[in-house]
């Protein structure tokens, strides 16, 4: 007899990462010499070079537009016009990631808007395991 089992999510970005209990962060690493806040590991810290492993760290929630784009051409299937963006989270890491639900006439730097992760837009790997993804939204809608 043959068990039902929950599909075992996958990282659909370097950044993702996903536990056995199918909970999912952003995984940022910093420098313990210089205190830089990188997005991967590397061989050595790109600010000053030193080869000591960088430490990893849960990135927050909380972030600020930093810079931004509005796509109004996109693949099929892909609602446009959206919001492309750059975020400086709250503890040092920068993403680019689209901004849902957000007026793009609205969208100005230093907006605060925060980190969502979630099924990657229903994508799957060839075994039907979904993917996880991020975006963000508006501060004010996280309430």
């Amino acid at each position: 007899m043959q068990q039902d089992s929950i599909p075992t999510p996958r990282s659909g970005h370097k950044a993702v990462r996903v536990a056995a209990d199918h909970s999912a962060w952003i995984e940022g690493y910093r420098c313990d010499d210089c205190g830089a806040i990188l997005i991967d590991a590397g061989m050595a810290c790109r600010r000053c070079g030193n080869r000591q492993p960088l430490k990893p760290f849960r990135a927050q929630p909380q972030g600020k537009v930093y810079s931004w784009t509005v796509v109004h051409r996109s693949y099929p299937g892909i609602a446009v016009p959206f919001v492309s963006a750059i975020v400086d989270l709250e503890d040092g890491l920068s993403l680019k990631g689209t901004l849902r639900d957000i007026d793009p006439d609205t969208v100005q730097a230093g907006m605060p808007v925060r980190l969502i992760i979630d099924n990657a837009g229903g994508a799957c790997d060839k075994d039907g395991n979904p993917y996880v993804g991020f975006h963000f939204i508006d501060e004010g809608a996280a309430a």
